[in-house]
């Protein structure tokens, strides 16, 4: 697979060279695409600077995702491991029935996930030149990509109509 071919403002034979220090820390993301009819779909998310979501951090970022839509969670998931196997979201998913209910995609089905589409248009538009001297100036640019899809209810239905999945 090679890398997206990108545009620049250098003169033509002149190939411009991006140099960036490498480093093996990383930011991870969690990210739920919010639809309910007749409302405008909402974008929440999570960061974690130089970690990684781990089943123990879900049950806070589920009980933090009813807080932020003030109603039932009908939470469509993909098949990491820690999401559904873990044995503790499990049971956090059962004590929670009255406002949670959990689907499971199949094996591996990214285009019925709504976030898949969120993930590529930063990946493909605002991350995709960034040249970052630190961790910190990744997870900056990150949040403040995700902050302006937020206010972008088009972009975030068109990560769902993305999947052939209807929002009624």
């Amino acid at each position: 697979m090679n890398p997206a071919l990108r545009t620049t403002w250098a003169p033509r034979g002149h190939t411009p060279v991006l140099t960036a220090p490498t480093s093996h820390q990383k930011t991870s993301m969690a990210g739920w695409c919010c639809y309910r009819p007749g409302h405008a779909p909402r974008l929440m998310f999570s960061l974690r600077p130089n970690g990684h979501f781990a089943a123990a951090h879900f049950p806070a970022l589920l009980r933090r995702l009813h807080r932020f839509l003030g109603a039932r969670v009908v939470l469509v998931w993909d098949n990491l491991t820690g999401h559904v196997r873990n044995l503790a979201v499990r049971a956090f998913i059962h004590e929670n029935a009255d406002w949670l209910t959990v689907y499971q995609l199949p094996g591996y089905a990214p285009e019925l996930n709504p976030a898949e589409g969120l993930w590529g248009e930063l990946k493909n538009g605002p991350l995709a030149n960034l040249t970052a001297r630190n961790l910190d100036e990744v997870t900056t640019a990150a949040r403040h990509a995700l902050r302006l899809v937020q206010h972008r209810p088009d972009l975030l239905n068109g990560f769902l109509t993305e999947t052939g999945l209807a929002t009624d």
